[in-house]
Protein backbone atom coordinates (compact mmCIF):
# COMPACT_ATOMS: atom_id res chain seq x y z
CA UNK A 1 0.00 0.00 0.00
CA UNK A 2 1.20 3.61 -0.92
CA UNK A 3 0.94 6.04 2.20
CA UNK A 4 1.72 9.88 1.28
CA UNK A 5 2.88 11.13 4.98
CA UNK A 6 3.32 15.41 5.44
CA UNK A 7 5.15 16.79 7.36
CA UNK A 8 7.82 14.28 7.75
CA UNK A 9 10.33 16.70 9.82
CA UNK A 10 8.01 17.54 12.36
CA UNK A 11 7.04 15.58 15.84
CA UNK A 12 4.15 13.11 14.27
CA UNK A 13 5.30 12.81 10.40
CA UNK A 14 8.79 11.81 11.59
CA UNK A 15 7.40 9.14 14.01
CA UNK A 16 4.99 7.60 11.52
CA UNK A 17 8.22 7.16 8.87
CA UNK A 18 9.74 5.42 11.84
CA UNK A 19 6.80 3.64 12.71
CA UNK A 20 4.98 2.18 9.66
CA UNK A 21 6.91 -0.16 7.76
CA UNK A 22 4.59 -2.76 6.33
CA UNK A 23 4.31 -0.30 3.37
CA UNK A 24 5.41 2.30 0.30
CA UNK A 25 5.67 5.56 1.98
CA UNK A 26 6.26 8.86 0.17
CA UNK A 27 7.69 11.06 3.03
CA UNK A 28 7.00 15.10 2.21
CA UNK A 29 8.65 17.67 3.55
CA UNK A 30 7.65 21.73 3.21
CA UNK A 31 10.06 22.24 0.65
CA UNK A 32 7.89 18.64 -1.53
CA UNK A 33 4.52 20.07 -0.22
CA UNK A 34 3.91 23.48 0.77
CA UNK A 35 0.47 23.54 1.99
CA UNK A 36 0.63 26.79 1.37
CA UNK A 37 0.06 26.40 -2.03
CA UNK A 38 -2.82 25.03 -3.26
CA UNK A 39 -1.92 24.01 -6.87
CA UNK A 40 1.21 22.28 -5.87
CA UNK A 41 -0.78 19.93 -3.11
CA UNK A 42 -3.20 18.55 -6.03
CA UNK A 43 -0.11 18.38 -8.71
CA UNK A 44 1.69 16.22 -5.92
CA UNK A 45 -1.02 14.02 -4.98
CA UNK A 46 -2.47 13.60 -8.33
CA UNK A 47 1.46 12.55 -9.37
CA UNK A 48 2.03 9.62 -6.53
CA UNK A 49 -1.38 8.29 -6.72
CA UNK A 50 -1.16 7.51 -2.82
CA UNK A 51 -3.49 4.51 -1.38
CA UNK A 52 -4.13 7.22 2.03
CA UNK A 53 -3.12 10.35 2.80
CA UNK A 54 -1.81 11.44 6.54
CA UNK A 55 -1.66 14.96 6.85
CA UNK A 56 0.55 15.81 10.29
CA UNK A 57 1.86 19.10 8.93
CA UNK A 58 -0.03 22.22 10.76
CA UNK A 59 0.90 25.11 11.40
CA UNK A 60 1.47 25.02 15.17
CA UNK A 61 2.68 28.26 16.71
CA UNK A 62 -0.01 29.24 18.77
CA UNK A 63 0.92 32.65 19.74
CA UNK A 64 2.67 33.60 16.15
CA UNK A 65 -0.93 32.60 14.66
CA UNK A 66 -2.17 35.66 16.27
CA UNK A 67 0.20 37.60 13.84
CA UNK A 68 0.34 35.41 10.96
CA UNK A 69 -3.53 35.16 10.65
CA UNK A 70 -3.92 33.95 6.93
CA UNK A 71 -1.09 31.58 7.09
CA UNK A 72 -2.73 29.90 9.79
CA UNK A 73 -5.50 29.51 7.94
CA UNK A 74 -4.06 28.29 4.67
CA UNK A 75 -1.89 26.04 6.59
CA UNK A 76 -4.92 24.67 8.72
CA UNK A 77 -7.81 24.97 7.11
CA UNK A 78 -7.89 25.28 3.48
CA UNK A 79 -4.55 22.58 3.18
CA UNK A 80 -6.65 19.87 4.77
CA UNK A 81 -9.59 21.01 2.53
CA UNK A 82 -7.43 20.68 -0.75
CA UNK A 83 -6.32 17.17 0.42
CA UNK A 84 -9.54 16.34 1.53
CA UNK A 85 -11.16 17.38 -1.62
CA UNK A 86 -8.15 14.79 -3.47
CA UNK A 87 -8.88 11.76 -1.50
CA UNK A 88 -12.86 12.10 -2.07
CA UNK A 89 -12.03 12.38 -6.00
CA UNK A 90 -9.22 8.93 -5.55
CA UNK A 91 -11.59 7.55 -2.85
CA UNK A 92 -8.65 6.50 -0.70
CA UNK A 93 -8.80 7.67 2.74
CA UNK A 94 -7.47 10.83 4.42
CA UNK A 95 -6.63 10.97 7.83
CA UNK A 96 -5.55 14.15 9.43
CA UNK A 97 -4.54 15.96 13.01
CA UNK A 98 -6.34 17.92 14.76
CA UNK A 99 -5.93 19.77 18.62
CA UNK A 100 -7.21 20.10 21.67
CA UNK A 101 -7.14 23.42 21.05
CA UNK A 102 -10.77 23.42 19.48
CA UNK A 103 -12.08 23.49 22.80
CA UNK A 104 -12.33 26.30 25.14
CA UNK A 105 -11.69 24.66 28.26
CA UNK A 106 -14.77 25.84 30.59
CA UNK A 107 -16.08 22.26 30.66
CA UNK A 108 -15.34 20.58 34.42
CA UNK A 109 -14.69 16.90 32.76
CA UNK A 110 -13.00 15.39 29.45
CA UNK A 111 -14.33 16.28 26.24
CA UNK A 112 -15.65 13.73 23.86
CA UNK A 113 -15.84 14.35 20.34
CA UNK A 114 -19.34 15.90 20.11
CA UNK A 115 -18.61 18.84 22.29
CA UNK A 116 -19.36 21.62 21.58
CA UNK A 117 -16.10 23.66 20.12
CA UNK A 118 -15.25 26.93 21.08
CA UNK A 119 -11.80 27.86 20.33
CA UNK A 120 -10.02 30.60 22.06
CA UNK A 121 -7.38 32.24 19.47
CA UNK A 122 -6.90 32.07 15.88
CA UNK A 123 -4.42 28.59 15.78
CA UNK A 124 -7.53 26.75 17.46
CA UNK A 125 -10.01 28.62 15.06
CA UNK A 126 -7.96 27.95 12.12
CA UNK A 127 -7.37 23.70 13.17
CA UNK A 128 -11.63 24.07 13.54
CA UNK A 129 -12.24 25.65 9.93
CA UNK A 130 -10.03 22.79 8.67
CA UNK A 131 -12.50 19.67 10.95
CA UNK A 132 -15.31 21.93 9.66
CA UNK A 133 -14.25 21.65 5.39
CA UNK A 134 -13.21 18.15 5.54
CA UNK A 135 -16.30 17.06 7.29
CA UNK A 136 -18.44 19.10 4.96
CA UNK A 137 -16.50 16.79 2.09
CA UNK A 138 -17.14 13.58 3.26
CA UNK A 139 -15.36 10.34 2.11
CA UNK A 140 -13.28 8.44 3.54
CA UNK A 141 -12.26 10.98 6.10
CA UNK A 142 -10.34 10.59 9.54
CA UNK A 143 -9.89 13.35 12.30
CA UNK A 144 -7.88 12.52 15.14
CA UNK A 145 -7.52 15.34 17.62
CA UNK A 146 -4.43 15.01 19.80
CA UNK A 147 -2.96 17.43 22.98
CA UNK A 148 0.12 18.42 24.16
CA UNK A 149 2.60 16.71 21.72
CA UNK A 150 5.89 16.30 22.73
CA UNK A 151 8.83 13.83 21.25
CA UNK A 152 12.82 14.05 21.27
CA UNK A 153 12.88 16.30 18.27
CA UNK A 154 11.61 19.95 17.03
CA UNK A 155 9.74 22.51 19.59
CA UNK A 156 7.70 20.94 22.85
CA UNK A 157 7.31 20.97 26.19
CA UNK A 158 9.27 18.50 27.06
CA UNK A 159 12.34 19.52 25.19
CA UNK A 160 11.89 23.17 26.79
CA UNK A 161 11.81 21.81 30.42
CA UNK A 162 14.77 19.44 29.85
CA UNK A 163 17.16 22.25 28.64
CA UNK A 164 16.13 24.61 31.38
CA UNK A 165 16.48 21.84 34.09
CA UNK A 166 20.36 22.47 32.95
CA UNK A 167 20.39 25.87 32.61
CA UNK A 168 18.47 27.15 35.68
CA UNK A 169 18.07 26.79 39.53
CA UNK A 170 14.58 27.74 39.64
CA UNK A 171 11.27 27.08 37.12
CA UNK A 172 7.83 29.05 37.03
CA UNK A 173 5.68 26.74 35.47
CA UNK A 174 1.64 27.10 34.86
CA UNK A 175 -0.37 24.24 37.12
CA UNK A 176 -3.82 25.53 36.41
CA UNK A 177 -3.96 24.49 32.67
CA UNK A 178 -4.79 20.48 32.53
CA UNK A 179 -4.60 18.45 29.36
CA UNK A 180 -2.75 14.56 28.05
CA UNK A 181 0.94 14.72 27.43
CA UNK A 182 1.13 12.75 24.02
CA UNK A 183 4.14 11.36 22.60
CA UNK A 184 4.60 11.12 18.89
CA UNK A 185 5.77 7.66 18.92
CA UNK A 186 1.78 7.04 20.85
CA UNK A 187 0.43 8.60 17.95
CA UNK A 188 2.22 6.94 15.51
CA UNK A 189 1.96 3.73 17.32
CA UNK A 190 -1.40 3.72 17.46
CA UNK A 191 -1.89 4.88 13.51
CA UNK A 192 0.00 1.92 12.56
CA UNK A 193 -3.15 -0.42 14.47
CA UNK A 194 -5.79 2.04 13.06
CA UNK A 195 -4.53 1.64 9.60
CA UNK A 196 -5.56 -1.78 8.62
CA UNK A 197 -9.12 -1.00 9.81
CA UNK A 198 -9.93 1.89 7.96
CA UNK A 199 -13.85 1.19 6.28
CA UNK A 200 -16.82 3.13 5.21
CA UNK A 201 -18.59 2.23 8.85
CA UNK A 202 -15.48 4.23 10.81
CA UNK A 203 -15.37 7.19 9.60
CA UNK A 204 -15.18 10.62 11.92
CA UNK A 205 -13.85 12.24 14.65
CA UNK A 206 -11.51 10.60 17.59
CA UNK A 207 -9.39 11.63 20.79
CA UNK A 208 -6.41 10.19 19.82
CA UNK A 209 -4.36 10.54 23.22
CA UNK A 210 -3.49 8.31 26.23
CA UNK A 211 -5.02 7.50 29.43
CA UNK A 212 -5.22 10.10 32.43
CA UNK A 213 -4.42 13.97 32.52
CA UNK A 214 -1.98 15.90 34.33
CA UNK A 215 -1.40 19.97 34.63
CA UNK A 216 1.74 21.63 32.80
CA UNK A 217 3.69 21.91 36.13
CA UNK A 218 2.83 17.86 36.96
CA UNK A 219 3.99 17.46 34.08
CA UNK A 220 7.38 19.32 34.30
CA UNK A 221 8.55 17.33 37.36
CA UNK A 222 8.03 13.98 36.18
CA UNK A 223 10.18 15.40 33.05
CA UNK A 224 13.00 16.52 35.66
CA UNK A 225 12.51 13.27 37.90
CA UNK A 226 13.48 11.37 34.71
CA UNK A 227 15.67 13.95 33.12
CA UNK A 228 18.10 15.59 35.95
CA UNK A 229 17.39 13.37 39.03
CA UNK A 230 20.34 16.01 41.02
CA UNK A 231 17.90 19.10 40.23
CA UNK A 232 15.45 20.03 43.46
CA UNK A 233 12.21 19.54 42.82
CA UNK A 234 11.37 22.00 45.25
CA UNK A 235 12.81 24.51 43.13
CA UNK A 236 9.57 24.17 40.12
CA UNK A 237 7.66 26.59 41.46
CA UNK A 238 3.69 26.27 40.53
CA UNK A 239 1.84 29.34 39.11
CA UNK A 240 -1.07 30.34 37.55
CA UNK A 241 -2.13 31.26 33.82
CA UNK A 242 -2.07 35.03 34.68
CA UNK A 243 1.13 34.58 35.88
CA UNK A 244 2.72 33.55 32.49
CA UNK A 245 3.14 36.29 29.84
CA UNK A 246 1.37 35.24 26.66
CA UNK A 247 -0.06 36.48 23.50
CA UNK A 248 -3.17 34.50 23.68
CA UNK A 249 -5.43 32.41 25.63
CA UNK A 250 -5.01 28.85 26.38
CA UNK A 251 -8.17 26.18 27.30
CA UNK A 252 -7.93 25.48 31.09
CA UNK A 253 -9.24 22.33 30.63
CA UNK A 254 -8.26 20.05 27.36
CA UNK A 255 -8.49 16.97 28.66
CA UNK A 256 -9.46 14.76 26.12
CA UNK A 257 -11.49 11.43 26.70
CA UNK A 258 -10.49 8.63 24.75
CA UNK A 259 -13.37 5.76 24.89
CA UNK A 260 -14.59 6.19 21.60
CA UNK A 261 -11.29 5.33 19.19
CA UNK A 262 -10.54 2.56 21.76
CA UNK A 263 -14.12 1.41 21.42
CA UNK A 264 -14.09 1.68 17.92
CA UNK A 265 -10.73 0.38 16.82
CA UNK A 266 -10.34 -2.27 19.62
CA UNK A 267 -6.95 -0.61 21.40
CA UNK A 268 -5.74 -0.86 24.50
CA UNK A 269 -4.07 2.89 25.74
CA UNK A 270 -0.70 3.05 28.28
CA UNK A 271 -1.41 6.39 30.43
CA UNK A 272 0.64 9.29 29.78
CA UNK A 273 3.23 8.60 32.29
CA UNK A 274 3.99 5.09 31.11
CA UNK A 275 3.98 6.71 27.38
CA UNK A 276 6.57 9.42 28.79
CA UNK A 277 9.09 6.26 30.31
CA UNK A 278 8.80 4.44 27.01
CA UNK A 279 9.81 7.55 24.80
CA UNK A 280 12.70 8.60 27.48
CA UNK A 281 14.06 4.89 27.58
CA UNK A 282 13.50 4.34 23.36
CA UNK A 283 10.87 1.72 23.69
Amino acid sequence: MKILITGINGQVGHALMQKISDHDLIGLTRQDFDLANSDQIKKVIDHHEPNIIINSAAYTKVDQAENEIELAYQINHMAPKVMAEKSMEHNIPFIHFSTDYVFDGAKKKAYIETDTTNPLGVYGKSKLAGEEAINKIGGLNYIFRTSWVYSNIGHNFFLTIKRLSTECNELRVVMDQKGVPTSNHFIAEQIVKIIPQLNRNNTGTYHLVPDGSCSWYEFSKLIVSQINPGFNLKNIHSIMTDEFSSKTRRPKNSVLNNDKIKQKFGLNFNDWQMEFERLINGA
